[in-house]
């Protein structure tokens, strides 16, 4: 395989291949990986007594537990290769693809020391490695490593949980803040979101929950620094949410303030991933306080929809948590604007003194930032991007939308997504580290001696949501790091092809001819997951379409019964009203009556199949002639056998 310059690709170095081509390198690493685990443990004081002793290994007794392994775990290979072929050019499925070989080794070697990265103390070098894995994250996105701050969890949900449980807290700070205050007699200014300052005893509580997330941080720090001492931890815990609890603090809030506020929201756009009503639900912010703002035909967040949504909140003095943009929606692997939103923000700001939380959900695209970065560390230009792709791709927005993470407040990204390393490996990012100051817990068995900031960096279980935690992805993450760096010359170039393979498979699908029955494809994808639906002109509902891509998706699911399916899709359902932007020009295309049907809400949106291209070596021409080329015709294939065994088509 060749790249740019015509200079090999180094693809073939990064992974087993979808026939075992790298076996016997996987086998020597592997091998001196167990080699060298058993000699550390053989060389820990070699003279203590010998717990196995060489009698133990020739009684009946061992031989006959030996031979339970051994058979049990022939069983166990055995229903393994049932799973999920996702290391296939075949599988075009979910978001799972084939792990890079040094993203296998690092967690193969991880979990053989199995370190708890809850602290350091239990995993010395496994919490100095995620340290270093979430500052080439936070380095990624473009973040101030001074002040940015990160950990792995276990994945996107956990890591999105995390950033709204800080953003709650951050917003909630100055009530407590003036609160606490003024039962200390404290006068003290605070930053308000045009730039302005005032006392903060002179300010409302609408207000208070307005306060940009760097003001609200600074004024943590100045209460300490003015009101030092066990009175002040007393004073804002008694004000505090996370102490007081729901009830309690709403008491105590209406009591000073002399009414409550109006229920807080989080704004998310039609691709949120499913994972964020369960996040506001176990916050008890509530379900429905997810406010959905509308999607443009390309399915990214539109920004006059989102200055429509908060300049409405903004008049019924709803204050909003949050705003989350996503990096690559689940569905279609779209990129929102983040870098027009961020502006929406600011002219709310400015206009109607309201801010909120900016988070991106980049748990599936937050690895396409590498591609934006050149080996020296300069930012690269969309131009110079396409240059070296060698296709139409990325659009200038695209690039400004990516680098624009740098503006977010905070980040999860999931290395076992587009980063290609073993489950589980999410990760937040966060811009200020202080705000992991609002959300900490200190049991004394994890309190460090010192309480420097390097010290406090390796005992992330003081701020993270959970405790045990698996060294193993830190090492996993980390040694693909190191092989893959994360620009232009590793996890840019793996990602990028990905996309080459997604834009031929789209463009075949686009080209396809297999009348009567018509492919109709979604936008062209912002990174490289392909949507596309199956129509037939004879058909006159909603339902009949959704029933023939049901069907042809069952054919090509690894859910069908009999033989494995030649190539694997999965499928999604775009939702009324919340798709109504990308769904009603798509569907006018086809019928008027369509389009209204999806406007009336009738059979409950519209299904689509959803091919995921994660397999970096379709970008070589002669491996896309022969799997794109056979994708289509298994699709057509597929058509031919739901007409055949009596379908929507017999009704017409």
């Amino acid at each position: 395989m060749t790249s740019r310059g015509g200079a090999r690709s180094p693809l073939g170095s990064w992974f087993l291949g979808p026939h075992a081509e790298n076996g016997e390198v996987l086998e020597k690493l592997a091998l001196s990986v167990v080699r060298d685990y058993a000699g550390w443990r053989a060389d820990f004081h070699p003279a203590d007594p010998r717990a196995i002793p060489w009698g133990d290994k020739h009684s009946p007794a061992y031989a006959q537990g030996i031979g339970s392994l051994e058979k049990n775990l022939g069983h166990l290979l055995a229903e393994l290769k049932h799973g999920t072929p996702s290391f296939s050019q075949r599988y075009m499925g979910h978001m799972i693809g084939d792990q890079t070989l040094a993203g296998q080794l690092g967690y193969f070697a991880g979990m053989l020391h199995n370190p708890n990265n809850i602290s350091s103390e239990v995993a010395q070098s496994t919490t100095r490695l995620e340290r270093e894995v979430t500052r080439d994250l936070a380095r990624m996105i473009g973040y101030c490593l001074d002040g940015a701050w990160g950990h792995l969890t276990s994945g996107g949900t956990i890591a999105n949980f995390e950033a709204l449980w800080m953003a709650h807290a951050t917003m909630g700070f100055p009530v407590a803040a003036a609160c606490a205050a003024t039962e200390l007699g404290v006068a003290l200014n605070i930053e308000l979101p045009d730039r302005s300052h005032a006392p903060l005893a002179s300010l409302g509580l609408f207000d208070l929950l307005n306060i940009r997330n760097s003001a609200a941080l600074d004024l943590m720090q100045a209460l300490r620094e003015s009101a030092a001492g066990p009175g002040l931890r007393d004073a804002l815990e008694k004000h505090s949410l996370a102490t007081a609890g729901y009830q309690v603090h709403a008491e105590t809030v209406s009591r000073h303030f002399g009414h409550r506020a109006q229920p807080a929201v989080v704004l998310v756009p039609a691709t949120a991933h499913y994972s964020w009503e369960k996040i506001v639900r176990a916050l008890g912010i509530g379900a429905r306080q997810l406010v959905f703002v509308p999607v443009d035909e390309r399915c990214r967040m539109d920004p006059d929809g989102l200055w429509g949504t908060v300049k409405k909140l903004a008049d019924a003095r709803t204050p909003i948590i949050a705003c989350v943009s996503v990096c690559g929606s689940t569905e279609e692997s779209a990129m929102d604007r983040l870098d027009l939103l961020c502006d929406v923000r600011a002219r709310a700001e400015r206009e109607l003194g309201v801010t909120f939380h900016m988070h991106s959900d980049a748990c599936y695209g937050g690895y396409a930032a590498a591609v934006t970065w050149d080996s020296s560390g300069r930012r690269k230009t969309a131009e110079q991007i396409r240059a070296t792709a060698g296709i139409d791709w990325p659009s200038d927005e695209w690039q400004k939308a990516m680098v624009a993470l740098a503006r977010a407040d905070s980040v999860s990204i999931d290395p076992h997504k587009l980063g290609f390393v073993p489950y589980p490996a999410g990760a937040l990012v966060v811009r200020d580290r202080r705000a992991r100051d609002l959300v900490a817990t200190d049991p004394p068995y994890l309190l460090p001696s010192t309480q420097s900031r390097s010290m406090e960096d390796l005992i992330a279980g003081r701020f993270s949501f959970e405790g045990t935690r698996p060294g193993a992805a830190a090492a996993g993450v980390w040694l693909s790091h190191r092989v893959l760096p994360l620009d232009e010359r590793g996890y840019g170039h793996l990602i990028e092809q990905t996309v080459v393979g997604a834009r031929r498979l789209y463009a075949a699908l686009k080209e396809a001819d297999i009348s009567p029955t018509a492919i109709v494809t979604l936008p062209e994808p912002d990174l490289n997951i392909v949507c596309f639906f199956l129509y037939d002109p004879r058909m006159q509902s909603l339902a009949e379409i959704n029933e023939l891509n049901e069907l042809v998706y069952g054919e090509m699911s690894q859910r069908s019964a009999g033989d494995e399916p030649p190539y694997i899709v999965s499928r999604t359902r775009l939702r009324a009203p919340m798709y109504h932007g990308a769904a009603v020009p798509l569907l006018e295309t086809l019928s008027e009556d369509l389009a209204e049907q999806w406007q009336a809400g009738e059979a409950g949106g519209l299904v689509v199949l959803r091919s995921t291209v994660m397999d970096p070596f379709l970008a070589r021409k002669e491996l896309a002639d022969v799997h794109v080329t056979g994708f289509v015709g298994a699709i057509a294939s597929a058509t031919k056998r739901v007409a055949r065994k009596g379908s929507v088509f017999q009704e017409h």
